[in-house]
């Protein structure tokens, strides 16, 4: 990966929190040469100075490749979640519905959905995934929400696995979302939360780096999570564990297990009032009638 410093400074620019637009910050930590800051307003965590739109568009030719190279592999570590959250769908639409999954990958989830009599979208900037996907017979787009315009309230669901986290401007992703969402409509995020992590191991004085910048520009808590899905303008906001991923290293794999479980225990058991810090989490919200 190209490292940031590396980028002339055209390339870089600085940004406010996209949450409530102070430019007061805190300093967390830096990683790949990126500095990781805390909006000292709202406490939103974010990466700043981050490269311009230009230069993530290139940054991303080759992501998803890198990330996991054998498709399958990532049907395999996605698999529990999107059981999870095709699940809450059918729930909400048992007769089915139109959805659009944003940075829809190799298609794995439109093809959980397709099967259950969904009428099926996807997008994603990884030409690659859409050419695997598109090749399996799903309907896949190149391309980001401000490439492909979709009329309003087409959609009954949308969702987003692991990709809010990545978007330069994720408050207008949403209202976007909201936009094209039918009233009624349900958007499902899957999102990291990193900085509880990053500090608990910044303590004990163990480098990492879990924030992946300059690919992850944001980190999401359920706190600022619910926060910027009401400024978009959805309701009826609530976040789960939602399932969790299945690592390619077997190591690895039984530690994401484990808190996995944990997280999940502790949520029922609490009646969705505790969510353990530093796990992945789904949130789920409206589009009011």
């Amino acid at each position: 990966m190209e490292d940031i410093m590396t980028l002339n400074e055209a390339s870089l620019h600085r940004v406010p929190c996209n949450i409530c637009g102070s430019s007061k910050e805190r300093f967390i930590t830096t990683q790949n040469s990126c500095r990781v800051v805390e909006c000292m307003e709202c406490g939103f965590v974010y990466v700043n100075p981050r490269p311009r739109d230009e230069k993530l568009k290139e940054l991303y030719l080759n992501y998803l490749p890198e990330k996991i190279e054998d498709p399958l592999q990532w049907n395999i570590y996605m698999k529990g979640v999107f059981k999870k959250a095709a699940y809450i769908i059918t729930e909400m639409f048992p007769k089915g519905g139109r959805l659009l999954d944003i940075g829809c990958g190799y298609g794995f989830f439109l093809s959980e959905m397709k099967a259950r009599g969904w009428e099926t979208y996807g997008m994603d900037v990884s030409s690659t995934a859409v050419s695997y996907a598109s090749g399996r017979g799903l309907n896949v787009a190149l391309g980001t929400l401000k490439d492909i315009k979709y009329q309003d309230d087409f959609f009954d669901a949308v969702t987003m696995f692991y990709v809010l986290e990545h978007l330069p401007d994720p408050l207008d992703a949403l209202k976007d979302i909201r936009n094209i969402l039918k009233p009624g409509g349900l958007l499902i995020l899957r999102l990291p939360h990193t900085t509880p992590i990053v500090r608990l191991l910044s303590f004990f004085g163990i480098n990492n780096n879990l924030y992946d910048p300059p690919f992850h520009l944001n980190d999401f808590s359920p706190a600022a999570t619910k926060v910027i899905l009401e400024k978009a303008g959805f309701k009826n906001i609530c976040t789960i564990i939602g399932g969790f991923t299945s690592p390619i290293s077997m190591p690895v794999r039984l530690v994401t297990a484990f808190f996995g479980l944990i997280a999940e225990a502790a949520c029922i058991m609490s009646f969705g009032k505790f969510l353990l810090p530093g796990v992945a989490k789904t949130t789920i919200a409206e589009k009011q009638r």
